[in-house]
């Protein structure tokens, strides 16, 4: 026993796992933007087609309908390629020259290059956003039609308008009660940010990929990536959670 957990050991040292945590470290930091900016984009987006579904009559409850379905009844790795390849084509018919070559980045501890934005962090962000937006959209749209019509009614007797009515009656109690629902939502885009590996992003699982092709190592590193995901969506499930319990209404 003491024999093979020497060599193990001696495995890790040999290959330089340790070495290689920084980079790790930050690919998962590229990870938390896909994810952060994915889901507060998705919110806003997935917020106004909640609303134009529940409350905008017929036009725009077809519109919001029509981008639910479709972007449901399509995978997201084919969403995130066409938003990644749009400038390419749009470049190659000579409509326009966009510059697809820019790039922010800072300075490491070793001093390497460390990208923060470029053109395939931010279509997969954009990506993320949009197909988290059809999903988010249902959650709150479930949320606003449980609020029962008598309440818009008396918000319009008493002199509101319709969309006063929706932000002071509708929004702040249908918004406590989509907790629940939207949580799930929150809890599976992590998960979908591997996405980003297919244009390239040097996110978490592809940088475990790469270390894996230098160490060897698979399921060693695997098994880090797999932890760290679990650890993150535990946090957020019940961060949320603590908050649908700070701000749930009583007796709904």
């Amino acid at each position: 026993m003491t024999g093979s957990g020497n060599i193990h050991g001696f495995t890790l040292l040999q290959y330089g796992l340790v070495s290689y945590f920084d980079e790790l470290a930050q690919s998962f930091l590229i990870t938390m933007e896909l994810y952060i900016v994915g889901l507060v984009l998705g919110f806003s987006i997935g917020l106004t087609f909640a609303i134009m579904r529940q409350y905008g009559g017929r036009i725009f409850s077809r519109i919001a309908t029509a981008y639910i379905e479709v972007i449901r009844g399509t995978p997201l790795i084919t969403q995130v390629l066409i938003i990644y390849a749009l400038p390419v084509a749009i470049n190659m018919s000579g409509i326009a020259s966009l510059p697809l070559d820019w790039y922010y980045y800072y300075l490491d501890s070793q001093g390497r290059i460390a990208i923060t934005l470029n053109w395939p962090i931010l279509s997969s962000m954009i990506g993320l956003g949009i197909n988290s937006a059809a999903y988010q959209a249902e959650y709150l749209r479930g949320a606003f039609a449980s609020i029962t019509t008598g309440q818009l009614q008396a918000a319009t007797s008493i002199g509101m308008t319709r969309w006063q009515s929706i932000r002071h009656v509708v929004l702040p109690q249908g918004l406590r009660r989509a907790i629940p629902a939207w949580s799930n939502e929150a809890a599976y885009l992590p998960k979908y940010t591997v996405v980003a590996i297919w244009v390239g992003v040097m996110e978490f699982l592809n940088m475990a990929k790469t270390v894996v092709a230098k160490t060897f190592l698979s399921v060693e590193v695997y098994l880090i990536v797999a932890l760290t995901f679990f650890v993150l969506i535990t946090l957020v499930s019940r961060f949320l959670e603590y908050i649908h319990n700070r701000t749930k209404i009583p007796g709904v």
